[in-house]
């Protein structure tokens, strides 16, 4: 049965004797409700009911039809059908967008039988040619890709969902242009699950734009997503936020993401850059990574705190983006990598590193080529381990001490800066970004690394443990 609620505007429609009253029309529940709207809108629930022998699924039926303002709520339980699940052409506006979304304290559950070879034919989610539409509270389970976006695309918000189980990877915004999008607050997990037999996989948490550059991804957001357990096969990668060629404006910040090591190892973050602005990518925590972070040109790499991997941030040429600019890595916290800093920044422009805590004892601290050239700017970085390339002195590279004398618990995952260690208020001003990893305002004098102390001996913000980041 499918719920349909009117929502009237005028005071005497909210008023009088239509207001509440129930009518039954076929398998559609029309209610009229006392809600003050502009213009008449929709609130349509439906229930779940698994159609694998059918292409005719309630859910795609009716999401097509949607207008500006509507809502279709999904009650709690499995929607399963075994043919393309593609929503195509509805259009909000920004006062009137569309919403699908799970009934509020119920699980609703995407997903599709597998074929007769054991893979899944068809992507779980489709959505194309759309704008103004909000996503929220599904759960995506299954699929060769979990939820595949074709453009054009703009301003759709992805919200608490769970994607997981997939083949493939588990977001994908790889084919046509997409503009505006907000993904928050998303649990991604163990993706790239196709069996060994079947083929190569690709298990990235979220692929934003054409890796050639065709189709670009612009001014996102993507925040406080938990992405973890990402397995690869082939050379395409599990990487967990993959920005591809000429994508731009995006800010990645405040995701927990680990374990891209599963089968391949692949960045948790790689930035290809080579668009028209910067990209941001700030106070992101990592583990478990193949490199944490991989930036290729245009970045601004600030306040994340970057553990146990191969390599903390590597940041050079790539066959797709030759040229090296525009990249600021200031006030990170690395630690306990194989390398911390991999840097090739010969003939680079507009470079900066700056007020990293660099901790890697045992290791190599840094293996850097380019970073005395004349587009470079380097200073009050802090080191531990093999300096490889650079020399160390007072103004760019000092050397850093024993990491417990520097944290108060390195080993529990608590970086915050001991007041007596040498990372505190020896920041380089003109680089410091404006807040910290717990999004405190940074004030003089500045310490070196993630977090800014200003004399408070412990973190009383969030600890870093596996699940979302609480702000």
């Amino acid at each position: 049965m499918r719920a349909l609620c009117l929502l009237y505007g005028s005071a005497s429609a909210r008023a009088g004797p239509l207001a509440g009253a129930l009518l039954v029309a076929g398998l559609i529940t029309v209610t009229v409700c006392a809600r003050v709207s502009s213009e008449p809108q929709r609130a349509i629930e439906i229930h779940p009911f698994t159609t694998e022998a059918s292409c005719d699924e309630e859910f795609v039926r009716v999401a097509r039809s949607l207008q500006p303002g509507d809502e279709l709520i999904l009650r709690g339980g499995t929607y399963s059908q075994r043919c393309q699940r593609r929503i195509e052409g509805i259009h909000g506006t920004a006062q009137r967008p569309i919403i699908i979304r799970a009934a509020v304290g119920e699980r609703a559950i995407l997903t599709r039988p597998r074929g007769a070879t054991g893979e899944y034919a068809q992507n779980n989610l489709e959505i194309a040619n759309s704008s103004h539409l909000v996503i929220r509270g599904l759960e995506l389970a299954g699929g060769s890709i979990g939820i595949r976006f074709f453009g054009p695309l703009e301003r759709i918000t992805f919200e608490d969902n769970e994607v997981h189980g997939t083949d493939n990877n588990a977001v994908a915004m790889n084919s046509g242009n997409s503009d505006g999008f907000v993904i928050r607050r998303n649990h991604i997990h163990h993706t790239g699950l196709l069996p060994r037999s079947l083929g190569g996989t690709e298990g990235e948490g979220l692929y934003v734009g054409c890796h050639d550059g065709s189709c670009i991804g612009s001014n996102h957001l993507i925040e406080n997503n938990h992405i973890h357990h990402l397995r690869g096969t082939s050379e395409g990668g599990n990487d967990g936020i993959e920005i591809k060629l000429g994508s731009h404006g995006i800010v990645v910040r405040d995701n927990v993401i680990h374990h891209t090591n599963i089968g391949t190892s692949y960045p948790c973050i790689f930035v290809y850059g080579g668009g028209p602005r910067v990209n941001v990518v700030e106070r992101n925590v990592m583990w478990a990574c193949g490199e944490a972070i991989q930036v290729a040109s245009d970045a601004i790499v600030r306040n994340n705190i970057i553990l146990n991997s191969d390599v903390g941030i590597t940041s050079g040429p790539h066959r797709q983006v030759p040229k090296v600019r525009r990249v600021r890595i200031v006030n990170n916290t690395l630690y306990g990598h194989r390398e911390c800093l991999h840097l090739r920044w010969q003939d680079a422009s507009e470079m900066v590193l700056a007020n990293n805590a660099v901790y890697c004892g045992g290791a190599i601290g840094i293996d850097g080529e380019g970073v005395g050239g004349a587009g470079v700017q380097v200073r009050a970085n802090v080191i531990a381990g093999a300096v490889l390339g650079p020399s160390l002195d007072a103004l760019r590279f000092a050397k850093g001490g024993r990491a417990d004398q520097m944290f108060r618990g390195p080993n529990g995952w608590d970086f915050w800066p001991k007041p007596e260690g040498q990372l505190v208020r020896v920041g380089a001003p003109e680089w410091t970004p404006e807040d910290d990893f717990n999004r405190v305002q940074r004030a003089r004098p500045y310490d070196v690394g993630a977090y800014q102390s200003g004399g408070r001996p412990a973190n009383s913000g969030w600890k870093i443990v596996p699940g979302f980041k609480e702000s």
